[in-house]
């Protein structure tokens, strides 16, 4: 599997001299194997997707909040109607999932109601795309700790596999299952929008630090560990800063880095 990271920020956006090296663009990480071409998450990033013909295109969301689906119509090979993207997740159940994304991008909150006017979006239930798909990618989810609830998805195609678990408030109770799911991954995709020291005054805003991701994979064990959600205040110094300071398999993400899993 090849990963190509098109946003790598958390919470909103941002386009500053200090954040030029890492990124600005939100959630989307892209994943192409030698069938399918999976999206999991439609941040801002989502604009850079390439849609792969040869491919059958599925975007897995996490969640819905808004930095995670805000890049949805504005990638401009959306308005193809020969590219036909399948959406789904397993945070609510597909009606819900249609619904949410209808609302969101259709009068007032966007100029038009693009679920109806483009017919080449299709949705379809979690355990249809997991069908789909196993003859290709094993796919499997799990239930995170953020507000509002968010999704983990685990791809592992013959003897690899990739974990992401962004926007996930790591707490204790999570540490034996959560382990178990991600166990020996090639690699695990770890929300590190805090450090240690600023996680103290952020309880319950649903993410973990860059130090639990240490900490987790003494159990884990993955093979490589790529931190992501950067907070939107975070410069390129700082991110340089603390990637000196983390294990050698440990990387950090930035738009724009494509890596094989």
């Amino acid at each position: 599997m090849k990963l190509s990271i098109h946003g790598c920020r958390g919470s909103i956006a941002t386009s500053s001299h200090s954040t030029q090296k890492y990124g600005g663009n939100t959630s989307c990480f892209e994943v192409i194997s030698n069938s399918q071409q999976i999206i999991l998450d439609a941040g801002s990033g989502f604009k850079n997707v390439k849609f792969l013909k040869t491919r059958e295109t599925f975007l897995l969301l996490s969640h819905f909040h808004h930095d995670h689906i805000q890049g949805l119509p504005f990638n401009p090979q959306l308005f193809d109607p020969n590219n036909e993207i399948i959406i789904s997740s397993d945070l609510y159940d597909i009606e819900l999932v249609e619904q949410t994304i209808q609302k969101y991008f259709s009068p007032p909150y966007f100029p038009i109601d693009i679920i109806s006017s483009l017919s080449n979006i299709k949705f379809l239930p979690f355990k249809t795309v997991q069908e789909n798909l196993k003859n290709h990618i094993d796919l499997n989810s799990m239930l995170l700790k953020h507000p509002g609830g968010s999704i983990g998805y685990k791809l592992t195609d013959k003897n690899s596999s990739l974990v992401y678990l962004c926007d996930n408030e790591f707490e204790e109770d999570q540490r034996k299952n959560l382990s178990s799911f991600s166990k020996n991954a090639d690699l695990l995709v770890w929300d590190g929008m805090f450090t240690q020291k600023e996680l103290v005054d952020k309880k319950g805003w649903g993410h973990s630090s860059i130090e639990q991701a240490i900490d987790f994979n003494t159990l884990a064990k993955c093979k490589k560990i790529l931190i992501t959600h950067h907070a939107p205040s975070r410069s390129d110094k700082e991110l340089d800063q603390i990637a000196k300071d983390l294990p050698d398999f440990f990387t950090i993400a930035r738009d724009g880095l494509e890596m094989e899993v």
